[in-house]
């Protein structure tokens, strides 16, 4: 039962995502990370263990940091042992796509022996290593992340509850839904997208569980939804 937290707005988004994380931790986890914009790209903290053990390595390493956007996850091993090579969120090849999924993904094997012969390097273990390269490779031709996740997911067959961020976008987290829960909100800071509605319950009660095939694109001013064609 992994849980997926993410924040847009005008608050520090360590702070929020740490929030969000701790509210999760019922659902059981072995270990979480969190990813956040910053000017010269995207920062990953993961650990293996409790939240707690996350939070204080984010107040040793990134106490001075300031984001107003990003992704956290708290991971329950399925593909690849526990460990924080495998801990999620997972990064495209140069860094500046971070990535937080909840589900499987059927034909990963397959995709990942694709990647890797275009020259995609994988880290770790995991099923959702492959959205990342996906993402990647498509934001080379579209120069846009909600455009790149809708077509990463044209190419997976399995369950997927996806949030993503990209360092050329530091203000947007990109939002797609097959088959696993993903609740978004906006509160009066900014925007918010989790696994269950009880990250988001102190932030906002103004929040839409997105269906299979919808996608939503996040910012600190609100939330435009799209269809598998990119309608609104």
């Amino acid at each position: 039962m992994c849980g997926i937290i993410g924040y847009v707005g005008l608050d520090d988004a360590k702070k929020e995502l740490l929030k969000g994380l701790q509210a999760l931790e019922y659902r059981g986890y072995d270990s979480a990370g969190i990813a956040y914009c910053q000017p010269n790209g995207i920062k990953t903290i993961k650990t293996v263990g409790k939240v707690s053990c996350l939070k204080d390595k984010v107040a040793k390493e990134a106490a001075d940091d300031v984001t107003t956007c990003g992704i956290g996850h708290t991971r329950w091993a399925t593909h690849g042992k526990p460990s924080v090579v495998n801990a999620h969120p997972h990064t495209s090849c140069d860094g500046r796509i971070a990535i937080v999924h909840n589900g499987i993904i059927e034909n990963f094997a397959e995709l990942r022996e694709e990647l890797e012969g275009r020259g995609h390097h994988f880290k770790s273990e995991t099923d959702t290593e492959v959205f990342a390269h996906l993402i990647e490779e498509a934001y080379a031709e579209t120069h846009d992340l909600m455009a790149s996740v809708r077509e990463a997911c044209t190419h997976v067959v399995g369950a997927y509850g996806l949030a993503a961020v990209c360092a050329d976008e530091p203000g947007v987290i990109a939002v797609a839904r097959k088959d696993s829960p993903i609740v978004v909100g906006v509160g009066e800071t900014g925007s918010y997208v989790a696994s269950d509605v009880i990250a988001l319950i102190d932030a906002t009660r103004d929040v839409v569980v997105l269906e299979d095939g919808q996608f939503a694109k996040l910012t600190p001013s609100g939330v435009e939804y799209t269809d598998e064609a990119g309608n609104v």
